[in-house]
């Protein structure tokens, strides 16, 4: 389901938040609070509290939308330079990210689950009764900065990544993954995008393969990666070309194959290089060509180039 966003012009509301946990994700606060609006949980890292002030004023009105068009219809409040993305759960509790204008808010939106999840998992004894106290909940400062810092750095990998590198899906990640909604929250941010993206994913083919097969722009990719390694379903690799030095073998097999001459010029000088450690995004760097066209002259070689998979980062665990 496409989120509606509500643009408010309040002018006491445009003021620049300062930059501290924002990073990659962009996130400057988190909140939890009860539906009527008692808080339970406030974290930013300079002990800032705008978004009491910011929800004193909306949480009514984020409330009576979401009874009105449904809890999922309403998810963002839009600021001058600031956002507010929130989720409403079981137990009747709402948790909120304040972030920055422009943060990748599907990224946000399943940071936001997770957390309300361990959230709940955690205090769901203290759920019950009418009476809360912030103080009961001051354990959960430990597990927000820890699970930040672990989606920083995974967004901080997968927004940096080529085109040519692998992915490939965990299944015992994936099972669990499902058992939490993964594949609804997957469709519901992405349509069918996501759904061809994921198939896609078998563990062979580069991104740059996906994309052109998909025939969708490199950037939407790129979402979809970023989204399933926050889920922590899948690992990403580099590919690093291998081709051994055998000259007389070789060079009997591109006669066979008829290669262009200016694919064997290429392919003479980058044979050395291709030594299964060097990335081949590196390999094209020192040859001074487009990685696209370095891959495309060794995809027809088909078997005789090898492809060592180094993993840039495992980002399978959450």
């Amino acid at each position: 389901m496409t989120s509606n966003l509500i643009t408010l012009q309040n002018k006491s509301t445009t003021r620049q938040v300062k930059n501290s946990l924002a990073g990659k994700l962009g996130i400057h606060e988190f909140m939890v609070l009860k539906t009527g609006g008692v808080p339970l949980f406030h974290y930013s890292e300079d002990g800032s509290r705008r978004l009491d002030e910011l929800l004193s004023g909306f949480l009514s009105a984020i409330s009576s939308f979401a009874t009105e068009f449904g809890e999922r219809s309403v998810q963002s409040l839009s600021f001058e330079g600031s956002e507010l993305l929130y989720e409403q759960v079981e137990q009747d509790c709402i948790f909120v990210f304040l972030s920055t204008t422009g943060a990748p808010k599907k990224v946000l939106r399943a940071v936001l689950k997770e957390l309300g999840r361990k959230f709940i998992q955690k205090y769901s004894n203290k759920m019950v009764g009418g009476v809360f106290v912030e103080e009961d909940f001051l354990g959960f400062k430990e597990i927000v900065e820890t699970a930040l810092a672990y989606y920083e750095r995974i967004l901080a990998t997968t927004s940096n990544l080529s085109p040519f590198v692998i992915p490939k899906i965990n299944p015992k990640a994936m099972q669990a993954a499902k058992s939490e909604g993964f594949l609804d929250e997957l469709h519901r941010e992405f349509g069918n995008l996501g759904t061809n993206v994921l198939d896609s994913i078998n563990g062979e083919k580069p991104v740059y393969v996906i994309r052109d097969n998909l025939g969708i722009e490199e950037e939407e990719i790129s979402e979809v990666i970023e989204y399933l390694a926050i889920w922590g379903i899948l690992t990403v690799s580099k590919m690093c070309p291998y081709i051994k030095d055998d000259d007389s073998r070789f060079d009997a097999y591109l006669d066979i194959i008829g290669l262009p001459r200016k694919d064997y010029q290429l392919l003479r000088r980058a044979k050395s290089l291709c030594n299964g450690e060097r990335y081949i995004v590196e390999i094209s760097d020192k040859l001074g060509v487009t990685s696209e066209r370095l891959y495309d002259v060794l995809d027809k070689l088909g078997n005789e180039v090898k492809w060592n998979l180094v993993q840039v980062v495992d980002i399978s665990h959450r």
